[in-house]
């Protein structure tokens, strides 16, 4: 009870904390850009054989908004609505244009997390894009309460992934591992799409997340509007 207090009233209002079961995200489809991806984990693959089980196939490439744990078919139904909602939101601020998100460089999050940068200029809009998808869920009084931060980035490769590694001690991930590609240009991706995934449904074919709905956005996005 007394955590409650602390977090403050909002989650009071909430039931306690469900781990997340969908997320929100833009999809990374360039071939440029997977095939960069696809180099940097061969060449740690070949340094470290081990860390084979944490690499993410690039089938799975993409940048998450929020995650949200929706508990019924009911609340699927309402963050599909939420995301058709934000369309709007989101093409006011890309006012007509495209936005090119360019990837560069490589960053870690406590050695634990390995993934390509993208450029400060473009996460700004992007930042603000996300806000507004946020705000979308949050109106519908969806559980969205165990996203993070925005932070674009493209993770390829996670420790968590393979669990017997930390067990054997294999507690951190080496930049030496991939410092020929530390500072390399991956590509750029237009952004034009945004889905609404989950994560423990089975994947589509294509390997990627199956997807409860998609809205696409921008110029690139505008000839092939699809509902899912």
């Amino acid at each position: 009870e007394d955590q409650k207090e602390d977090l403050g009233q909002e989650v009071s209002k909430k039931r306690p904390r469900e781990t997340p079961n969908y997320f929100v995200s833009i999809p990374i489809t360039d071939d440029q850009i997977l095939d960069r991806i696809e180099d940097v984990q061969e060449l740690i693959f070949t340094k470290e054989p081990d860390l084979l089980r944490a690499l993410l196939p690039v089938q799975t490439m993409h940048l998450t908004i929020i995650v949200a744990h929706l508990g019924t078919e009911e609340e699927v139904k309402k963050a599909v609505l939420a995301l058709k909602q934000s369309k709007t939101k989101v093409e006011a601020i890309l006012h007509g244009k495209d936005l090119n998100m360019t990837f560069h460089g490589i960053g870690q999050f406590n050695n634990q997390v390995i993934y390509v940068k993208m450029s400060e200029e473009d996460q700004k809009t992007l930042s603000r894009i996300a806000e507004a998808v946020e705000q979308c869920f949050n109106e519908m009084n969806l559980d969205i309460s165990g996203s993070k931060d925005f932070k674009p980035h493209l993770t390829f490769l996670k420790l968590s992934k393979a669990p017997r590694l930390k067990r054997r001690g294999f507690r951190k991930i080496c930049s030496d591992l991939y410092k020929e590609y530390e500072d390399s240009y991956f590509g750029t991706e237009v952004f034009s799409q945004i889905d609404l995934c989950a994560m423990r449904k089975k994947k589509q074919e294509s390997g990627y997340y199956y997807c409860e709905c998609s809205i696409n956005v921008g110029c690139s996005g505008m000839e092939e509007s699809k509902e899912q």
